[in-house]
This record gives C-alpha cells, structure tokens and sequence, in this order.
C-alpha cells in the first residue's frame, strides 16, 4: 500500500492529521470493545474522543473519558485541563497513545479501514 502522512500544503495536512486521527479512534474504540466497554461519541470540539462505560460485578458503573493521540501529538490546554480536573474529582481520563510505528504497521496491513493514500 502506498501511503504517506505528510501533505504538501496545509489543507492537505489537515485532511491527513483528520484521517490519522478517525483512524485512531477506531482502533481505541475497538480496544476498549473488546474489554467490555460501551462507547459514546462526543461532539467535535469537545475535551475528549469518546466515553467508554462498562458495569462492574457491583452493579457500579465503570466510565471512562477517552482522549486518542497518535504519534507526538500533545494534549491542549482545554484537554490538560480537564484531565486535572478529572482527576480532582475522582473521574477516569484516559490517553490512549497509537505511535507511529503502530499505525504504519496498521496501514501497511490494511487493518482500520482508513485509506490514507
């Protein structure tokens, strides 16, 4: 498969950066799948990707704030800050981190669905 993750121009970047980056959260969402989980999309903009939710044994509710980052992407601000805030009040936010190499090997094999070509 030929494939590259760097545009020429900046629109083109941006168009690889969203596709990297749907990429990413289908294989997230797959993982915490397979674990039980349900998960919810949340809107664009918002402090996260997804909420991943499970039941306990207990009948507890098990949530999770999903944030997918692939490569060296960093959290911002906005995200840094509800991370804190999470944690501050007991809350689950998860970084679900995809390198490079991952990816590659994901899109050399044809796994997610994603054509990045």
């Amino acid at each position: 498969m030929n494939f590259k993750l760097r545009g020429s121009n900046s629109t083109e970047q941006m168009d690889i950066n969203r596709k990297v980056g749907r990429l990413g959260e289908k294989i997230a969402k797959d993982d915490y799948r397979k674990n039980g989980y349900h998960t919810m999309d949340t809107r664009p903009g918002s402090f996260f990707d997804f909420v991943a939710m499970r039941f306990l044994n207990n009948w507890k509710l098990d949530i999770v704030f999903v944030e997918v980052k692939v490569g060296d992407s960093q959290l911002s601000k906005r995200q840094t800050w509800f991370r804190r805030w999470c944690r501050k009040s007991g809350q689950q936010f998860h970084v679900y981190r995809i390198t490079m190499e991952h990816l590659n090997y994901l899109i050399e094999n044809e796994i997610g669905g994603v054509d990045l070509a």
